[in-house]
Order: C-alpha cells, then structure tokens, then sequence
C-alpha cells in the first residue's frame, strides 16, 4: 500500500470512530480541504459525510444530509445536534436579523429534542446555549429575557458535569457581556420588569473571567479569541485587542464562521494601522 492509500485509509477509519471532538474538526478540516465533496460518496455513513461537509466550509449541505438521515431517523441525537450546529453556522453567514432567524429559531428547536432524547448530553446543550444567545440579538426585549435565561441554565447545566468546558465558559463570557453593554437604563429596566437570574447574576468582571477561560482551555478555536477581543475593544484596551484578533488571524479556521471572523478582525486592525506597521 503506497504513502496516499495508507493515509486515506487512516483517516476514513478515524472518521468512522471518532465523534464530536475537537480534535476530530481539526483532523478533517485539514485532511479534506480541497476536493471534500468528491470524499463524501467515500464516507460510510451521513454523520460522517455531514461532518466533513461542515469542516469544510459548507454547513449547508451539512444541514441538508443531516435533514434528509432525520426523516428516516428523527430520534438521532447525534443528528439533531449536529443539525443544530450546522443551521446556527448558516444563519451566522445571513445578512439581516430576520434571516438568520430562519434558521436559528430551527436551531434552537433542534437541538432542544436532542436535549429531550438526552438531558445531560452536552452537545445538546452546548448547542442549544450558543443558538439561544445568538437568537437573543435579534429578539424583542421580554424574548431575549427568556433566551437570556436559557443561555445561562445551559452554560452552568454543562459546566456541573464538567467544569473545564470551553464552550459553556465562552457562552457564560458573552452573556455577560451583552447584558453588560447595554446602557444602566436598559438593564435596570430589564431587571425590574423581567428579571431573572440571567440578568441579575452579571458584571463585566464575570463577562472577562469566563472569555479569558475559554480561551485558556480550548486555545484553538477562533470564535473564543475574537470575543475576547471584542471586550478588550469595548473596555478601551487597545492592546489587549490587538493581541486578541491577532490571534484570530494567526489560527486555521475549523467553524465555517471562523472566515468571516478572521475577515472582521483584520478589518479593526487594519483601521488601527496595525496589519499595515508590520508590512
């Protein structure tokens, strides 16, 4: 067997046993770059081929497989789950709050089955948490509230069973930062009349501490870095920012959305002249 039969075949058997870790984004985002949709027909089963249809760049199509696998299977949780990941990368992509919400609200109801088919299943509430705070930008103030909520119940449902969750850090990070960017009027106003824990239990010192420990414990993922960027953007420092969406553009993109990310990062630096000095 020559170098490119051993190494293809080492991969379809990983892709095979290995399921939804990081490291398993990181080998297929690499292996199947370029040429990924003639690999698809290779690949023994349609979690695999959504997989790789994601790590490619094209969560469309990810979703597509995934939609077509739950009409003969609706109580997949390995399906719903991922279904869920691929609609929120898609509806990140959408210009418009209203079209993304054609697809974060079926992300939100997707994977809230997985959740019933699994409650402590942390895809499920990863997932759900990241398309609930996502949705809440676009939601009127008492919806946001109830999103808001389920952000935070999901964040620490995840980290009671484990407490080193990236994910659940940096959904906890954001929560607080979004709640903590509005003005003093918005949130006393939010608080008295629609208060909930969400809300009551947040502070741009909580907003840092759980950003900087997502980026801590899963260093690699580009998302983590931008939004610490954006808080040291926001606090004023400069710097700090600029350490943070160098950082972005110094990692290899695994979520479809971490393009994007990359080209809003070097958009802010190259206003601060920052791209252009090191030239």
């Amino acid at each position: 067997m020559d170098v490119t039969r051993s190494r293809k075949s080492i991969i379809i058997n990983a892709l095979d046993h290995v399921v939804g870790s990081a490291g398993y984004l990181v080998l297929i985002s690499a292996c199947f770059t370029a040429g990924a949709s003639a690999q698809l027909t290779r690949l023994s089963t349609p979690i695999s081929r959504s997989d790789v249809a994601y790590s490619s760049g094209n969560p469309l199509l990810s979703y597509e497989i995934l939609q077509e696998y739950l009409e003969g299977d609706s109580a997949s949780y390995d399906a719903l789950w991922r279904s869920a990941r691929a609609a929120i990368q898609v509806g990140m992509e959408r210009q418009g709050s209203r079209e993304q919400n054609q697809w974060l609200d079926p992300a939100i109801r997707l994977s809230a089955l997985a959740i019933t088919l699994r409650p402590d299943g942390i895809e499920g509430l990863y997932w759900r948490g990241f398309a609930a705070g996502r949705r809440a930008m676009n939601a009127s103030a008492s919806y946001a509230v109830a999103l808001a909520q389920i952000v935070h119940q999901d964040a620490h449902d995840i980290l009671a069973s484990d407490s080193l969750h990236g994910g659940a850090h940096n959904m906890l990070g954001k929560l607080n930062y979004e709640v903590m960017s509005l003005s003093w009027f918005e949130r006393t106003i939010a608080k008295m009349f629609m208060g909930n824990k969400a809300l009551d239990d947040t502070s741009w010192q909580k907003a840092e501490y759980h950003l900087a420990k997502a980026v801590e414990i899963w260093p690699d993922l580009i998302l983590f870095h931008f939004d610490m960027g954006q808080l040291h953007r926001k606090r004023g420092r400069r710097e700090g920012a600029i350490r943070s969406f160098s950082q972005v553009l110094s990692l290899g993109a695994v979520h479809p959305i971490d393009r994007k990310l990359q080209d809003e990062a070097r958009e802010i630096l190259n206003a601060w002249g920052v791209l252009r000095e090191k030239l």
